[in-house]
């Protein structure tokens, strides 16, 4: 016969490995459920709503009213810099803009690396409001910004547009 401090040994000991095994589950359980609720990059869908996005935003009339100083800057050392170019080029060169956020609020551009209080406002004044407008910035686009905003090749090192595009993809509801 087995005597009593072996049997309460062995229970405790059947009742450490259970509530281990519990508690190993709940965790493995919750990893996976939150994997399956992360957001998913779609790429042919956010490509179409990407491209109505930019659609929209090249059917858009230029705002009415006072430009800023950026704009007008901007436009001043484009014509100075670029006389032989045509305005359908640099139009094609410069990213497109928005004349104010879409829904009235800006995406928070600081949350990229890179883009402080001061290269966000410069930013707002040339009309890039939002994370998809900079995910679609080609390198044409870069180039014409690094001319505009004291900003010489920290667009392509600190990688904006793949920031801009995980970023983009982490707010959108699935």
């Amino acid at each position: 016969m087995i005597p009593v401090d072996h049997a309460v040994e062995i229970a405790l000991l059947l009742l450490a490995a259970y509530g281990l095994g519990c508690l190993i589950g709940y965790l493995a359980r919750a990893t996976m459920s939150a994997h399956a609720r992360r957001p998913r990059y779609d790429s042919a869908a956010q490509a179409s709503r990407v491209a109505t996005i930019v659609d929209a935003v090249a059917a858009a009339s230029p705002p009415a009213g006072r430009k800023s100083a950026a704009r007008r800057l901007a436009g001043a050392v484009g014509r100075e810099a670029e006389p032989a170019q045509s305005v359908a080029t640099t139009a094609q060169q410069r990213p497109p803009a928005l004349p104010a956020p879409r829904l009235g609020a800006p995406d928070d551009l600081r949350k990229i690396k890179g883009i402080g209080a001061k290269t966000e406002s410069a930013l707002h004044d040339l009309g890039v409001y939002h994370y998809d407008q900079i995910a679609n910035w080609t390198s044409a686009h870069i180039d014409w910004l690094e001319g505009r905003i004291a900003i010489k090749g920290r667009i392509r090192r600190e990688q904006w547009v793949e920031q801009a595009i995980l970023l983009m993809t982490a707010t959108v509801p699935a």
